[in-house]
């Protein structure tokens, strides 16, 4: 009994360990050249295949220089505004961490007269061992924001070790690609 309690167990770790191995990455690597679309939700890398283009936090895209460079996922919660930094192409639920310790964001809003600034401060996420100067998301809070619907903020930023400019269009997000 104990022989074949034993061998059941032997096919059972076989057929977890080869369903494992037969999983495929669906992701595009990260060499490739990707084109996305805030509207379509979809990127299209230079081999042909796709890969989902998805803002996780719930906010809407806006590509760093290009949207495989990385992209700066932004949302308005009341009145403050949430930024994370993620990834490029496809990996959008992928975190990038900046060494700014703050990130001044000039804002134009719709309909009202000159700029606003916004200064957004490093939240460290703890549990991934972020600090500040190392660090994926950032806020910012002014009263102004509350009922915000749409608006267009300007920056820059060191992303990936080079000095980027950040555009936010809120909330259909940007994509110079």
């Amino acid at each position: 009994m104990f022989k074949r309690i034993g061998l059941l167990a032997i096919i059972l770790i076989g057929i977890v360990i080869m369903a494992a191995c037969s999983h495929k990455e669906t992701r595009s690597p990260k060499t490739a050249s990707a084109q996305c679309s805030t509207a379509s939700g979809q990127c299209v890398d230079s081999s042909g295949g796709t890969g989902k283009h998805v803002a996780v936090h719930g906010g809407s895209l806006n590509a760093i220089v290009t949207c495989e460079n990385g992209h700066a996922e932004v949302k308005i919660d009341g009145s403050t505004m949430q930024l994370w930094f993620v990834g490029g192409g496809p990996n959008t639920d992928k975190s990038v961490r900046v060494k700014d310790k703050s990130i001044s964001v000039q804002v134009v809003i719709p309909g009202i007269a000159g700029k606003k600034t916004l200064v957004l401060e490093p939240k460290p996420l703890e549990l991934a061992g972020e600090k500040i100067g190392d660090c994926s998301y950032f806020e910012g809070t002014a009263p102004w924001l509350k009922g915000i619907k749409a608006f267009t903020g300007t920056g820059t930023l060191e992303y990936t070790g080079t000095k980027s400019p950040l555009r936010i269009e809120y909330p259909k997000g940007y994509d110079p690609d």
